[in-house]
C-alpha cells in the first residue's frame, strides 16, 4: 500500500462503503459465535451464563447488523460520506478491535453495547451523516476502552 492510500478519507468511495458492510457481516458472524459458544457453556454450567433473554438480544442484534451490511451493499455509491477526518485505515482498524474484543470477551453486556455501537455507525452512514459517523466512533473508541478496563 503506498502513503496515499493510508491518508484516504474513510468511507469515501463505494469500495470502502463496501468494506463496513464487510466488516458488519464479519462482526455479525463474530456476535453469533460468541454468543453460541456461550450457549453451549451455559448447558454444560447449569443456570450460570447467558440468559435466553441475553441471547435473544444478542441474535437480534446480528441479525440488524446483517441486515445494514445488506443495505450498504445495495447501495453503497449512494452511502458515500465526504470529507470524514478518520483514515480508512483507522475505521478498519477499529473494527477488527471491536471484533476481537467480541470473541475474546465473556460478559454479554460488552458484546450488546459494543454491537449497539456499530449498529449505530451503521445507520449514520446510511443517513450519509458525517458528524454522526464522527461521534459514534468517538462512542465506539469510549466502549472498547470500558471494555479492556473491565477485563
Amino acid at each position: 500500500m503506498n502513503q496515499h492510500e493510508h491518508r484516504e478519507a474513510a468511507l469515501g468511495s463505494a469500495m470502502q462503503v463496501e468494506q463496513l458492510g464487510d466488516s458488519l457481516s464479519q462482526a455479525a458472524d463474530t456476535l453469533h459465535d460468541a454468543v453460541m459458544r456461550a450457549i453451549r457453556k451455559r448447558a454444560s454450567l447449569g443456570t450460570a451464563g447467558i440468559t435466553q433473554a441475553q441471547a435473544q438480544a444478542v441474535f437480534a442484534l446480528e441479525v440488524a447488523l446483517r441486515q445494514q451490511a445488506n443495505a450498504l451493499y445495495a447501495d453503497a455509491a449512494g452511502h458515500i460520506i465526504t470529507g470524514l477526518d478518520t483514515a480508512q485505515s483507522q475505521l478498519s482498524g477499529l473494527l477488527d478491535t471491536v471484533r476481537q474484543r467480541i470473541a475474546h470477551n465473556e460478559n454479554v453486556s460488552h458484546w450488546i453495547s459494543l454491537a449497539t455501537g456499530l449498529l449505530n455507525l451503521g445507520r449514520a452512514v446510511l443517513a450519509r451523516s458525517p458528524e454522526r459517523v464522527l461521534s459514534t466512533l468517538a462512542t465506539v473508541r469510549e466502549q472498547l476502552q470500558a471494555v479492556a478496563g473491565d477485563r
